[in-house]
């Protein structure tokens, strides 16, 4: 799906790479669209699990440190994850699957882009609770703010005539910068 994008992935390619006749993949996923689920499912794992990892570390490193560790993932996520995520908002079929909850991890929990949000909500909560950072009006809005950052980098990365100078227009054009850039703004105007 990466190289070719979703189109581009039939069962018959599937097969070939599998290196197994194109019949046989029907005999683990009903349809295309289970596959791609599937593999969606399997391309989110990390990053899930990064998410997940956060609680453990409330009130250690700076919170800075911990966020732009966690934002370089998610950018390096969805710059893998966007040809696939294009398509399954352009299919109604697949999207429905996503909105309806019937997309599930291997321990049976619904994958949603509010996993992370979620998660990431939780532990600036708990940095709060910590001291570390200031209160927010919504921890879940904040956390949605610092994932979209990351998005709307990737979206201009790969979609921008200008890429990160367009928006930024400094010279330390690094994603490390801008996400630095980005959590100072939301959260952190003044740690070291």
């Amino acid at each position: 799906m990466r190289e070719h994008g979703v189109r581009g992935t039939t069962t018959r390619a599937v097969a070939r790479r599998a290196g197994v006749a194109e019949g046989s993949i029907y005999n683990h996923f009903t349809n295309r669209s289970e596959l791609i689920v599937s593999a969606f499912e399997l391309a989110t794992r990390e990053i899930r699990a990064h998410a997940h990892a956060l609680d453990q570390l409330v009130g250690a490193h700076t919170v800075t440190q911990n966020l732009t560790t966690l934002m370089e993932a998610v950018i390096e996520f969805f710059e893998e994850i966007f040809p696939i995520v294009g398509a399954i908002l352009g299919d109604t079929q697949l999207r429905s699957w996503f909105t309806e909850g019937s997309v599930s991890g291997p321990e049976g929990q619904d994958i949603t882009p509010m996993t992370g949000a979620a998660e990431l909500s939780k532990y600036l909560e708990a940095e709060h609770q910590e001291g570390r950072i200031p209160a927010q009006e919504s921890w879940q809005v904040c956390a949605g703010m610092l994932i979209g950052t990351c998005l709307h980098y990737v979206y201009l990365k790969m979609l921008s005539p200008h890429g990160m100078a367009g928006l930024t227009g400094g010279t330390d054009l690094s994603t490390r910068a801008y996400v630095r850039t980005a959590i100072q703004a939301l959260l952190i105007p003044n740690e070291q």
